[in-house]
């Protein structure tokens, strides 16, 4: 499942710009430099800057030309200099701070110099989240916003000039999915934008909307026309990262450092486990079923197109109940999370996802469960096969992933995170591994207890991350091809063709997606020391709570905060 707006909040990767000049001791140093650099970030970034919740920057778009790349590369080999110059022993408990910054600055410098998105990724070049930043939320008058948003749309042929310029040899999936994405995008900007600023009645700014939508149409339209055309015949780059790249891309992004023999290991024994309490469930729903015959009644029990987001509502209110009431985590009485369709510019690469308000946002709270409906467009069978991933035994189990407990509760408790740090920066296999954890764990708590079909459910979710283990490290390192990857989610998660396609395709644009097992793992390994440590003094609804009011912090800087005499890696 997908997480794209509340991981680009969490998981800001940084560059620097210290317009200041740092006086006074460590302390005072690094929270200079790190706001500074923050606002070179967004400035570099200004979408990422709106969905944190930053405003300053609303009206911009990225203006991604080569030289802007070199001086943001530029600007954080510097600050890493600077950085250097600090002594994280002086800053006491915020040395926690400095390594997960310098760390994120680091993977940040990766992404730009040696991923290079922007130069192998049509995608990057897609406003639609830029758009969706200043539509979905109402953290300024409709009028501010949509005069922002017009701003906005008014640079997107430049920045798509920029993408002319920069882009060679992708791999042609990159260069496909793109061309749906932003098809996908201009018909979000007709449909959405209507329905958000319909408060709006200044008739020069609506003209002014209508006169910009018309011409970014125009401009997206040839993009998609030239992706098609003259990008496709000419990307012929693999996505295969290698084993070098893959490993380091882990390690400064979530802080893991593992060899890949040892992560395929520890994946085969979760897998394993798993699929013993899989089979475990199937026997109790009717012993006299086969494996086949439990699946197919499965994929048959599922919502028609038109009661999915119904069906889904419906589990959201039913699992707040559950965390009320099990003592599993204390949730806001004010909190609420909207379920509606996924924007039509994230859909080709998205089944589920959460989007919320940045973790620096004052104004705004809306929050989106994001759920994928089949397209207007796919025959009976694509879409069926489709449908029967919203089966109503595990679309439980994406809702506790998403909302209650999972994505939606964690950023409800990010935005009380210690230091501006650990709100603008995190890991991902936090994040992911929360919302996995939160799965199993909500079942062994007492969820839906005796109701075996969910627990096969939640099981099954689980297999596919596990699968996702397995096939992101060895597509990016063993040489596995996509074909073999779709086999494999269907013969060890029972995943339809369709299903199975879309989990396989995205290991190629999203290569460590192994961070929700592993980060599932490294959870419930802290949450089994702190209870050994704590005794009977354990409280499970107070552990969680204490792990997420952090932010998103990977598990080994975790661990020095929760268990601060305990020494040795996670």
């Amino acid at each position: 499942m997908k997480l794209q707006s509340f991981r680009l909040s969490l998981i800001l990767l940084l560059a620097l710009g210290c317009a200041r000049t740092p006086t006074g001791g460590d302390p005072e140093r690094f929270e200079v430099l790190v706001r500074d650099y923050m606002t070179a970030r967004f400035t570099f970034y200004p979408s990422s800057a709106t969905q944190s919740g930053d405003h300053r920057f609303d009206d911009r778009l990225e203006d991604w030309s080569r030289a802007a790349i070199d001086r943001e590369a530029s600007r954080i080999q510097k600050a890493l200099r600077d950085l250097e110059s600090i002594d994280p022993a002086a800053l006491g408990e915020a040395g926690v701070d400095y390594d997960l910054f310098r760390s994120q600055a680091q993977a940040q410098l990766f992404d730009l110099t040696e991923m290079r998105p922007w130069q192998r990724d049509p995608s990057a070049y897609n406003f639609g989240g830029a758009a969706a930043g200043l539509i979905s939320r109402d953290f300024a008058p409709a009028e501010t916003r949509l005069r922002h948003l017009v701003s906005r749309l008014g640079q997107v042929g430049r920045q798509l000039a920029n993408a002319k310029q920069n882009l060679e040899n992708p791999p042609p999936m990159f260069t496909e999915f793109a061309a749906e994405d932003f098809e996908g995008t201009i018909t979000y900007l007709k449909n959405d934008v209507p329905k958000a600023f319909g408060e709006v009645k200044d008739p020069n700014l609506l003209a002014e909307y209508d006169q910009v939508l018309v011409k970014v149409t125009a401009e997206t339209e040839a993009f998609v026309k030239w992706l098609r055309e003259s990008l496709l015949p000419r990307s012929h780059g693999s996505y295969v990262l290698g084993e070098e790249r893959y490993l380091k891309k882990l390690r400064l992004d979530e802080m893991i450092d593992l060899p890949v023999d040892t992560m395929l290991a520890m994946g085969d024994r979760e897998l394993a486990r798993l699929k013993a309490r899989y089979r475990l469930a199937a026997r109790r729903i009717d012993r006299s079923w086969t494996m086949d015959q439990v699946l197919a009644l499965m994929r048959r029990d599922h919502p028609a197109a038109d009661s999915v987001l119904v069906a889904a509502r419906a589990l959201t209110l039913e699992q707040r109940a559950f965390c009320d009431t099990s003592g599993f985590i204390a949730i806001p009485a004010q909190a609420d999370c909207v379920v509606r369709p996924t924007p039509e510019y994230e859909a080709s690469r998205s089944f589920a996802s959460f989007d919320g308000p940045g973790s620096l946002e004052t104004k705004a709270t809306e929050a989106f469960y994001n759920i994928t409906l089949p397209a207007a467009d796919w025959d009976s069978v694509r879409a069926e096969q489709f449908l029967q991933g919203f089966n109503r035994w595990s679309l439980a189990s994406v809702s506790l992933h998403e909302v209650y407990p999972g994505h939606f509760v964690h950023s409800l408790y990010s935005k009380e995170a210690p230091t501006y740090v650990r709100k603008t920066s995190g890991s991902g296999a936090f994040a992911e591994g929360w919302g996995l954890y939160c799965e199993e764990a909500a079942i062994d708590h007492g969820y839906r207890k005796g109701d075996s079909r969910v627990e096969f459910g939640v099981m099954r979710w689980a297999l596919v991350r596990a699968c996702r283990l397995q096939v992101g490290i060895r597509v990016h390192t063993r040489g596995m091809d996509m074909e073999r990857a779709i086999r494999y989610f269907m013969d060890h998660a029972g995943l339809e063709r369709a299903n199975a396609e879309r989990e396989a395709y995205r290991a190629a644009f999203d290569p460590t997606y192994i961070i929700y097992t592993l980060g599932a793992m490294q959870i419930r390994q802290l949450r089994d020391e702190v209870k050994t440590a704590q005794g009977d003094a354990f409280d499970l609804g107070r552990f969680h709570a204490s792990m997420l009011s952090q932010g998103s912090l990977p598990v080994s800087l975790l661990r020095r905060i929760l268990l601060p005499t305990t020494i040795g890696p996670s």
